[in-house]
């Protein structure tokens, strides 16, 4: 009987602990940690969304504007029940496609896609984006009918426009919403799905600079995710503003000159000529800025814009940008043959290096007397010429045999202080390094006379417009090579400067003083001797210029044609270099030169008399 009493009071004891135990557990959840759970269960139930402020405007060097950041109108849907969007979306489509049937379509289907994501992601809370870029009219239109559409706001939004149209296009780039790639990438770190983002150009290269500071705005939500009111709002700060080194003015006149010089290449009906694009690249041989970058064809950014406001046809997609020489690509800064305008480094090689005398001449025949299978581009003999007239008169034989003598290892060792073979550091993305030959990249295909394919600029070597006018620059300093750059100055929006760029020198070219009086010799005679291959251009020229033509063969069935020069002589100011695809004879290209040093010096100036071919 006690034992039986015993266990009866183990059990109530037992029992009355588990009880106390559970209480006390109680107690702490309902009283101890009650504010806790409450701040926790409220946590759960708001949802923070960005929002995006004005991207930073783009300006060139005298503070014109080449991108802004604009107001626009937009549509916008913060009730996301499938069953009400279902019943306005008709009406509401129509009013925003201004009665286009076809793209009320392609809105309401766009609409009710997102709609039924968000749902299934549980961010419904989110507004979603109907159409940007609204009309006034509609919008009056709008606010007219506002009571039939319950659920939808019009307000403003920020949109990017480039007030210059193509006006260097390729150089400023475009936006456009971020892919998903650039969201997974480490320079996007932090990115919201719904940012537009820089795709190419300076708009890519300064991204993080551009970009706003994102704000927020915090909703209250139901277990459901569907919206309650808005908690707290905190305003996006601006991006900053960048300053170009581009002269605007110098610009616009490159890119005429370019589509006019093609213009005339075409109505010469050669058939060596097929000119399919074109690259001019203008520097400050003082400071390495970029004062011109210019191409055709070309792009206007703003059909990138139009494509996420209110659409771009398939035609206007054909017309503008899938069409013959690959307009979205920046040729400035893609590598081709430089053919003659190489012979400078080569013959600053042979002379600085003492493989051939200062004064040392070569006879210019028409074949090359150690390899008859070598010819020179003139079909009568040229005499025996030094460096200076070698240079004048672009005579192949001259820098065939500097090739000979030095090797083309010894030619690649010299020529890489002008930065051939390597990235300049221009602060654009996508810069091909181009090619520097040596014996060992040509490989298994390697062969003796490979060195005289590459002494007169062509065989595998690859250099680009833009490389083609620092190493210009670089003669035009006398060895001081600077690194080119296009961002002048970084501010904020308020306009406080916030970095400056100070011009880099990358590296001095090592030449006696003997080789680079020859090659500035050369280069005049190249404009003003009646030989030289650009006297037709620069004869009547006012100012001294330093000029070097070329083509290259590429196993097409058209030659590039390429010219490079700098001005003035006596102190140079401006380096220039010019190439064309198909553009057949390197003298052919010349004018868009000197449409550029015309308007630099602000000269009136009707473009050269006559016309000639020549190499």
């Amino acid at each position: 009987m006690r034992s039986e009493q015993k266990r009866v009071l183990i059990l109530l004891g037992a029992m009355v602990l588990t009880i106390g135990l559970m209480g006390a557990r109680l107690y702490r959840l309902t009283v101890v940690e009650a504010a806790a759970w409450t701040s926790r269960a409220v946590t759960q139930n708001y949802v923070e969304l960005p929002s995006f402020g004005p991207r930073g405007a783009v300006f060139d060097r005298n503070g014109r504007p080449l991108a802004t950041s604009e107001p626009v109108y937009a549509a916008l849907l913060y009730d996301q029940d499938p069953e009400h969007v279902a019943e306005i979306l008709p009406e509401l489509s129509k009013l925003l496609a201004d009665g286009d049937a076809a793209l009320a379509e392609e809105i309401s289907e766009y609409v009710m896609e997102r709609v039924r994501l968000h749902q299934k992601w549980g961010r419904q809370a989110e507004d979603l984006v109907i159409k940007t870029g609204l009309s006034q009219s509609t919008v009056a239109e709008f606010i007219e009918r506002q009571g039939e559409f319950p659920g939808v706001a019009i307000v403003t939004q920020s949109v990017r426009r480039y007030p210059n149209g193509k006006v260097a296009g390729n150089v400023i780039g475009y936006v456009q919403p971020i892919s998903e790639e650039q969201l997974e990438s480490e320079a996007f770190e932090g990115y919201h799905p719904d940012s537009v983002v820089g795709k190419d150009g300076i708009e890519l290269s300064y991204e993080a600079v551009l970009q706003a500071r994102h704000g927020k705005r915090v909703k209250a939500v139901d277990p459901a995710g569907r919206p309650l009111g808005m908690v707290e709002e905190i305003d996006p700060e601006p991006g900053h503003d960048l300053t170009l080194t581009l002269d605007l003015d110098l610009q616009r006149v490159a890119e005429e000159a370019l589509v006019a010089n093609l213009e005339w290449i075409k109505a010469q009906n050669d058939p060596e000529a097929q000119p399919i694009r074109a690259s001019l690249v203008a520097l400050d041989v003082k400071t390495g800025a970029v004062l011109a970058m210019a191409q055709t064809p070309s792009y206007d950014p703003n059909l990138f814009i139009k494509a996420m406001t209110v659409g771009l046809s398939a035609q206007e997609y054909e017309e503008n940008v899938n069409i013959p020489g690959s307009p979205l690509i920046n040729w400035s800064i893609q590598g081709f043959a430089p053919g003659s305008t190489y012979k400078m480094g080569v013959g600053l090689a042979g002379v600085s290096t003492g493989v051939i005398g200062p004064y040392e001449t070569v006879h210019c025949s028409t074949t090359y007397f150690r390899d008859p299978t070598r010819k020179n581009w003139y079909p009568v003999d040229q005499g025996h010429l030094a460096l200076d007239m070698a240079l004048a008169q672009s005579c192949n034989p001259y820098f065939y045999e500097i090739g000979h003598r030095l090797g083309i290892d010894g030619l690649a060792e010299y020529l890489t202080q002008f930065g051939f073979g390597q990235k300049t550091g221009i602060d654009l993305p996508f810069e091909h390094a181009g090619l520097l030959p040596t014996q060992a990249s040509y490989g298994d295909r390697w062969q003796p006379g490979h060195v005289y394919s590459v002494a007169i600029g062509q065989g595998d070597v690859l250099v680009s417009p833009l490389q083609l006018a620092v190493y210009t620059a670089t003669i035009a300093n006398r060895g001081v090579r600077y690194e080119p750059y296009l961002v002048q100055e970084i501010r904020s929006s308020a306009g406080e400067v916030i970095e400056r760029r100070e011009p880099v020198v990358a590296s001095v070219v090592e030449a006696t003083d003997e080789a680079w009086r020859q090659t500035f010799e050369g280069m005049r005679k190249g404009g003003s001797h009646p030989l030289g291959t650009a006297y037709w251009v620069f004869q009547d020229f006012p100012i001294p210029v330093a000029v070097k033509t070329g083509s290259a063969e590429t196993g097409k069935s058209y030659s590039d044609a390429i010219t490079v020069a700098f001005a003035p002589i006596d102190d140079p100011q401006i380096a220039v270099a010019v190439f064309v695809e198909g553009g057949a004879h390197g003298s052919w290209v010349a004018p868009p030169a000197r449409a550029v040093f015309a308007a630099y010096f602000g000269i009136d100036d009707p473009g050269p008399a006559r016309i000639n071919k020549a190499n």
